[in-house]
């Protein structure tokens, strides 16, 4: 059975239809709760509330930007302060007509270097990799960094991510230069280390024009374990640079960034300097908001629309078999990982792959868990034309959807029409003016609210032992693990774990609550169950809190450890800020709220922009 989810359906069948204007509005319906508004009709009634509403709005907060310590409260929630830094379209400083200002910097930063580091390197490692034929295993390693680590093999690593340089090889034909893909854009792949920890490939492709050796691209690919695109992408700007000048060059600035450390992301962080020829410096400040780190969200919504975003949400807390398709290798890495980090605070537990070479896929379509893989246009030879029952196939290029069967929505539907109204504003207000920033942040936040909504009274029924025993990484991953099993050359979860999936989380439910005290924590959900606002909520919520994505959830949250605390830190600010909220701001339309904040946020970003020159100089005077 196919099921093709077209916007005009979805949008029939719950969207959230607001016009913004101030024609025709009423003061005296503004005294009702949203949550007794019947959301589905239609947009002249909704205008009615808009006026007094965002009145309501103002009264309640007395003022709407306060400062907090480094970052700043906008509308009762807080944002990270280097949100409303000047946008910076580079991380280079120029001291060539000032050499005396670049020894002043570094003379600045050296006294105030913070020891404290993530990573004593910016990454795992480096390498450039092209092809002497178009044909898989025909990759030729030209160049790589370190040469040595007394802990792993390298060039044996360096094989295990071969395969992710040219997703287009496939083993049934030889693939020529004209075949392969002409994306310059920085593309991620995804890949589960021996160890079960997630490693993050950023790759940019040169051009085979500038390849003295053969007539294939090249690609330049760092390695690491942090989700810090922005970051690697920069990086990535000045290797390419580098090696289209001097191949010799490009070799000793992989060498000097990798021997900078990765100084923890903190408001003190004293940022990662490398300096570059010419006296330019390369400068970068780790936000303290992992979601300044990339642009996977706003990617995500330039390419589907807001009815296929809230379907995809919702397929994912469903557990669905997820298959995305672009001809764009940007396009596709950065859209798979957009949707897999919406789901925060929750993680994705099953097998994901931002970036499926072509002569896997075939292999892996069989598992019978969920998954997320990331496909490019030439694989869908390779599959069946008929979508099976939890299915889904997204085509980002052509924002279209198909599935199995539609089974319909499982979220409450005030949260999804709140959701999906959110993400229409979005689209039609913000896309235009290009804020990238913006965007990602406003995305997140509209999925967060939902998570917020369900979950604002869990710390009253959930409590970790204090008393309990750190468990080890190794044990942590052992107690509800899909991570156990893997394939050695790709590092893809698929072997023979997955076939006892269903069995081992149907026998990991009938023995949860004996395994509280073992994980160190009572999670008492029957009341958490009675205390939910309305039925819609209670039947969402008994089929979520009992599945693996959740009881992954409860396995992390609230634990005393520094990793832990800083995943969960904006969803406890936020659960925090809802249990403060008052009744009258409860009143507030959470669709108009949504709009004002952003709004808002915009407002002071243009105002901190018109308040400093550049970050630059901001950072010059700093020193």
């Amino acid at each position: 059975m196919k099921a093709n989810h077209s916007d005009h359906h979805l949008h029939e069948t719950s969207s959230l239809n607001i016009s913004f204007n101030n024609d025709g509005q009423d003061e005296e319906d503004d005294t009702k709760s949203w949550s007794n508004l019947n959301i589905q009709q239609n947009s002249n009634t909704l205008l009615n509330h808009r006026r007094l509403s965002i009145k309501r709005l103002t009264n309640t907060v007395n003022n709407h930007n306060v400062s907090h310590g480094n970052g700043l409260i906008i509308n009762g929630s807080l944002f990270d302060g280097q949100l409303f830094q000047p946008s910076r379209s580079s991380y280079i400083i120029d001291y060539r007509e000032t050499p005396r200002d670049l020894n002043k910097f570094l003379e600045g930063h050296n006294t105030i270097l913070n020891s404290s580091h993530l990573d004593l390197h910016l990454f795992k490692l480096s390498f450039l990799m092209t092809l002497s034929e178009g044909q898989i295993d025909k990759e030729l390693l030209l160049d790589y960094y370190p040469r040595d680590n007394n802990e792993i093999n390298i060039v044996e690593e360096i094989s295990y991510y071969k395969r992710f340089c040219f997703p287009e090889l496939n083993s049934k034909k030889t693939t020529t230069e004209e075949n392969l893909l002409d994306d310059s854009l920085t593309y991620i792949f995804t890949r589960t280390n021996s160890i079960g920890k997630v490693e993050y490939g950023y790759c940019r492709r040169v051009t085979h024009a500038n390849n003295q050796i053969t007539k294939f691209p090249i690609v330049i690919c760092i390695v690491s374990t942090y989700s810090y695109f922005k970051l690697y992408d920069a990086i990535l700007n000045e290797l390419t640079s580098a090696y289209l000048s001097n191949v010799l060059e490009c070799n000793l600035l992989m060498q000097s960034f990798y021997s900078k450390p990765l100084p923890v992301p903190t408001p003190n962080s004293s940022g990662i300097v490398c300096i570059l020829n010419d006296r330019r410096l390369f400068f970068y400040v780790s936000p303290t908001d992992e979601r300044l780190n990339h642009d996977y969200f706003s990617t995500l919504l330039s390419c589907l629309t807001p009815n296929n975003i809230t379907y995809l949400f919702e397929s994912m807390l469903r557990s669905k078999r997820i298959l995305c398709f672009s001809n764009s290798l940007s396009k596709l890495t950065k859209c798979c990982l957009g949707l897999s980090f919406l789901m925060y605070p929750f993680m994705w537990p099953y097998p994901f792959v931002s970036l499926m070479p072509s002569s896997w896929l075939h292999d892996l379509l069989d598992s019978p868990c969920p998954y997320i893989y990331g496909c490019l246009y030439e694989t869908m030879k390779q599959i069946p034309t008929i979508i099976e029952k939890d299915s889904i196939r997204v085509d980002l290029d052509l924002n279209t959807i198909n599935s199995g069967i539609n089974d319909g929505f499982i979220l409450p539907l005030d949260l999804r029409q709140i959701l999906q109204a959110s993400l229409e504003y979005l689209t039609r207000f913000r896309l235009i003016k290009l804020n990238s920033t913006l965007i990602n942040i406003a995305v997140s936040e509209a999925c967060l609210h939902v998570f917020t909504e369900l979950f604002y009274n869990l710390p009253r029924y959930f409590q970790r032992h204090q008393t309990s025993i750190k468990l080890t990484d190794n044990e942590r991953k052992s107690s509800i693990s899909l991570k156990s099993f893997k394939r050695d050359d790709s590092g893809i979860d698929i072997q023979s774990v997955v076939s006892n999936d269903i069995q081992h989380e149907s026998k990991y439910n009938n023995e949860h609550k004996q395994e509280e005290n073992r994980f160190g924590y009572d999670f008492r959900s029957d009341e958490f169950l009675i205390a939910q606002p309305t039925s819609g909520y209670v039947v969402f919520l008994n089929d979520f809190i009992h599945g693996m994505i959740f009881l992954k959830f409860l396995d992390d949250y609230q634990r005393i450890d520094n990793n832990s605390v800083q995943s969960f830190s904006l969803f406890s600010q936020r659960l925090n800020e809802r249990r403060r909220m008052t009744n009258d701001e409860l009143l507030i339309n959470p669709v108009v709220r949504f709009r004002r904040t952003f709004d808002l946020l915009e407002k002071q970003m243009k105002n901190s922009s018109k308040s400093t020159n550049s970050s630059i100089t901001k950072i010059k005077r700093e020193y």
